[in-house]
């Protein structure tokens, strides 16, 4: 996800900077107490405090969806069958992540028939949502497949559902779902953490004359029939799962990129992001290949909450970074550089979410350089950095760190300048220690 931040870069300037960071995190409480004491560390066996799952007992390997979109209704229905791989034999219970779903059946897929399967919710959590529990038999054995048949609800908060006049074309609705943090659950039962990867597919069944994409090898030249399907091959985390229904045009970039957007805004956005391709092959030069296949970008409505989402191979962006001038294009820079430094490699628990965005701020800050040269990159750098500040100033003490407690708390709530501009300035100060190489 990016909120467009980057920092300064400029030799001499680097170690300044940083500690003018640690000085403000304390200048407005009093000295600081020094203690000594044992350090609570999470590594990827410990539990995710956000997610109901038990991947140390099951844990899903793949995801195949058969979902229809009624935007009458604002709701996804179908089904969802899970591949999954026990982990511990004497475990008896497989425990998924739900939020607002209603399931009308479970069974057990067999080549003999399918069987169905017991169930239940837990009690509603107001952040987290509900535990899915399901019985699984022991004759099942290490692998099997669960189908779950279900709906989500009207106000699913990972599903956007737009009216006509909330478009840029005015003439048909549009749908986007926004996974991340723990958002996907609210459309998918899954163990919705990301210390688990799957691959998927999906059947994505929609209004004729719309287009579906996703985080998946989207076909821009298939038909709008109202029936769309996906491959994705490489595991991902739950909250890079995402999907899109609308009034869709797409325009080629380069031999790798492309932008999916209203007719309105394509031809707009694919000069503005005309840059991309280079981009992506100045990446390749300084971190190693492109592991995804192709890299799209989808141009979404206005009401879009964020700058963009790093959701693989189908980056989604705001319209509101097409300013005529390229100004704004350090988005795509970041959710580019998310291919390598989150996508590919990550935080197992939202504690750790600078993992993530700060080595993907840092090299959208090396991509910004080798484009448009180091006075760009400065320029940014410098007001993100007065960014960070007024967060330091604002958060409390214990919010200001890089690994956030966030025991009992929305994981929402990791979002700030702390982990992507904190986290760039924390490597920035290893570069200047160790060198760039």
């Amino acid at each position: 996800m990016n909120k467009r931040f980057s920092f300064l870069k400029m030799p001499g300037l680097r170690v300044l900077v940083f500690l003018s960071v640690l000085l403000v995190g304390c200048s407005e409480t009093e000295e600081p107490e020094i203690t000594s004491g044992p350090v609570k560390l999470i590594n990827a066996v410990d539990p995710d405090p956000h997610s109901f799952s038990n991947p140390h007992q099951f844990s899903l390997t793949h995801l195949s969806l058969d979902l229809s979109v009624d935007f009458e209704t604002k709701v996804l229905q179908g089904a969802v069958d899970v591949t999954v791989r026990r982990n511990d034999t004497t475990a008896r219970n497989l425990v998924l992540d739900t939020r607002g779903l209603d399931v009308d059946a479970i069974r057990l897929m067999a080549k003999v028939g399918d069987t169905p399967l017991e169930y239940r919710f837990a009690d509603e959590d107001p952040v987290l949502g509900r535990a899915l529990s399901i019985e699984i038999p022991v004759t099942a054995g290490r692998e099997f497949k669960v189908s779950i048949s279900y709906r989500t609800s009207p106000g699913a908060s990972g599903l956007q559902w737009l009216a006509p006049s909330q478009t840029a074309g005015k003439q048909h609705p549009f749908l986007f779902t926004q996974s991340q943090a723990i958002h996907a659950r609210s459309w998918i039962p899954l163990q919705d953490t990301p210390g688990v990867r799957v691959t998927y597919d999906a059947r994505i069944r929609t209004p004729v004359a719309l287009r579906a994409v996703m985080s998946a090898d989207n076909k821009p030249d298939a038909p709008l029939d109202g029936d769309f399907q996906f491959e994705m091959p490489q595991p991902i985390p739950s909250y890079l799962i995402a999907l899109a229904v609308g009034d869709l045009a797409f325009q080629s970039m380069g031999e790798l990129t492309g932008v999916y957007a209203e007719p309105e805004l394509l031809e707009a956005a694919a000069v503005e992001f005309a840059d991309t391709e280079a981009m992506l092959r100045i990446t390749e030069g300084l971190y190693g290949e492109y592991r995804w296949g192709r890299y799209d970008l989808l141009v979404l409505p206005p009401s879009f909450p964020f700058g963009g989402m790093e959701n693989p191979r189908l980056s989604f962006v705001t319209p509101t970074i097409i300013a005529g001038d390229k100004s704004l294009v350090s988005l795509i820079a970041h959710e580019l550089a998310h291919s390598w430094s989150g996508n590919l490699v990550s935080n197992a628990t939202w504690r750790d979410l600078w993992l993530n965005e700060g080595f993907t701020t840092y090299v959208t800050s090396r991509i910004m350089e080798e484009v448009f040269g180091q006075e760009r990159a400065l320029m940014e750098d410098a007001l993100n950095v007065q960014s960070l500040h007024g967060d330091l100033r604002s958060l409390r003490e214990d919010d200001q760190i890089l690994a956030i407690d966030l025991t009992g708390r929305d994981p929402d709530d990791v979002f700030s300048e702390i982990p992507y501009v904190k986290g760039q300035l924390f490597l920035l100060y290893l570069e200047e220690q160790f060198g760039r190489e």
